[in-house]
Formats: C-alpha cells, sequence, structure tokens
C-alpha cells in the first residue's frame, strides 16, 4: 500500500459558538506520521477489503461501496472512536463537530485507496452498521482524527480492541497538546457548556485530594482515574473499578482530561 500521508496537518478552528482560545501549543508544527511511535499497522493484509467512498455522514460514519462483494454499500461506524455530533436532540452542534466530518471527507478524498477491517468480535451494532477499522493507504484513519483532537477513544467492548494500544496514545499526545476538543474545558460539551466554562479557573486541577480518597478507572479501556463515577470519561465505559488514589497513582492512572 502506498503511504500517502507524510504528516498529519492539525487545522484548529474554535467552534461557531465557542469563546474558548486556542492552546499555545497549537502554533507548534506536529511532528511527521513517521515520528509517531504509536502507529497502528494492519493485522493482516488478507484481513483488508477493499472500497471505494460514497458519502460521509459525520466524523466517524460514512457509506462506502465494496465492488466486490454482494452487499455493495456498506454503512460504516468506525471502531473505537467518537466524534462530536453534528445533530442531538438534546445539546445540538457539538464544537468541532464540522471539523471533524470536514477532516475525514478530505482524508478519504485524497487516499489513493481505501480500505475496511472487521476486529474478530461483532461485526455490526444495534443499528445494522458496520464496525469497521478504515485504512487510507496504509494510515488508520481513526488515529489521524484521534491525534488531531478531533475525536476520543470510546466505546470500546472487547473483544473489538485490535488497535487500542495505539489509539490510546493518539489520544494522550491529542490531550497533552490540548488540541481540537482538548483545547475546551470539557470535550464533547454543548455550545453553552462552552460558554459557561471558559470562565472557569485553569487551577482547579491542582485541589488537593486526601491519598485515600476513592477515585475511579476503566482497566479494560483507559489509563486515567476519575474523581467521579459519573465522569464524562467513564460514561462508554464497559467495565467500572474503584480504589484509592494512592493505588490508582501507583499503578500508573492519571487524573482524567475532563477533570483538570
Amino acid at each position: 500500500m502506498k503511504h500517502l500521508f507524510t504528516t498529519l496537518i492539525i487545522s484548529f478552528f474554535i467552534g461557531p459558538f465557542s469563546t474558548v482560545q486556542a492552546h499555545p501549543s497549537q502554533n507548534t508544527p506536529p511532528p511527521a506520521v513517521g515520528d509517531y511511535t504509536w502507529l497502528a499497522q494492519p493485522l493482516a493484509a488478507s484481513d483488508l477489503i477493499e472500497v471505494e467512498l460514497s458519502k460521509v455522514v459525520d466524523g466517524d460514519t460514512a457509506y462506502f461501496i465494496n465492488p466486490e462483494g454482494s452487499v455493495q454499500e456498506i454503512k460504516g461506524r468506525f471502531l473505537l472512536i467518537d466524534t462530536p455530533e453534528l445533530r442531538h436532540p438534546q445539546t445540538g452542534k457539538q464544537p468541532f463537530a464540522d471539523e471533524a466530518k470536514e477532516r475525514l471527507a478530505e482524508v478519504l478524498d485524497e487516499a489513493d485507496q481505501l480500505y475496511i477491517e472487521y476486529d474478530i468480535g461483532s461485526r455490526k451494532d444495534k443499528y445494522q452498521r458496520n464496525l469497521i477499522y478504515i485504512w487510507a493507504d496504509d494510515i488508520l484513519v481513526q488515529e489521524i482524527l484521534v491525534a488531531e483532537g478531533l475525536a476520543d477513544v470510546a466505546y470500546v467492548y472487547p473483544p473489538n480492541t485490535r488497535y487500542l494500544d495505539s489509539l490510546e496514545q493518539a489520544r494522550n499526545y491529542a490531550l497533552s497538546e490540548g488540541l481540537g476538543i482538548w483545547s475546551l474545558p470539557s470535550a464533547f460539551e454543548t455550545a453553552n457548556e462552552t460558554e459557561q466554562n471558559v470562565t472557569k479557573e485553569a487551577g482547579q486541577a491542582d485541589t488537593k485530594i486526601n491519598a485515600e480518597a476513592t477515585v475511579y478507572i476503566a482497566p479494560l479501556s483507559g489509563s486515567k482515574y476519575h474523581l467521579d463515577d459519573d465522569c464524562r470519561g467513564l460514561r462508554k465505559a464497559a467495565h467500572i473499578e474503584s480504589l484509592t488514589l494512592e493505588a490508582a497513582i501507583e499503578q500508573g492512572y492519571e487524573l482524567c482530561g475532563y477533570e483538570k
């Protein structure tokens, strides 16, 4: 497969209803794709199915055409990620929803070849969408979106976790750089929440917490600890455990980005 992308081009736009300022590190050019140590590689070329793009629905859903298959049009829901909602009955459009969709369309349109890949678990969700990884030439598209702060790692349901480690490293990079959704006080917030939260002081993460305080982790899907079991970062976790803050830190867990 031809290597199409030599760099991840991170374009930062403030959502139409957001007054959040860009993170200072947004001015620093991202490293070349080859410099990312987490980049996934297809487990086996034989697992890849070549497809053509039909249309992009949003940042994590698109239709593809499989000329060789019995079912020609495939509605694909991308495994292990979630992007901001374009249309939500309760919250409306979320910040960076347009950017996620536009970036996905750009990546798919520029690729010479597109491939989908299934994992070893269920191939469809309850809406009968195909649960897939999508490859643009030899780059996992989910990684591009996560590394640029346009998607979060989510909907982690074993055994469909083939590229989870790579995606979590991509998320850690975007989070540390304050890219996209991580430039907001709370990722995936509504427009109203954005306006309310920009006035909060940034030092809330420095609040002292007793070492014996109870915190929460999702050991199957994350590397963060959470102060509240209703934290946004846990809402899609398949399994949650509680432990002391001291134990969580000893095991290498770090404070969730939503609660910093």
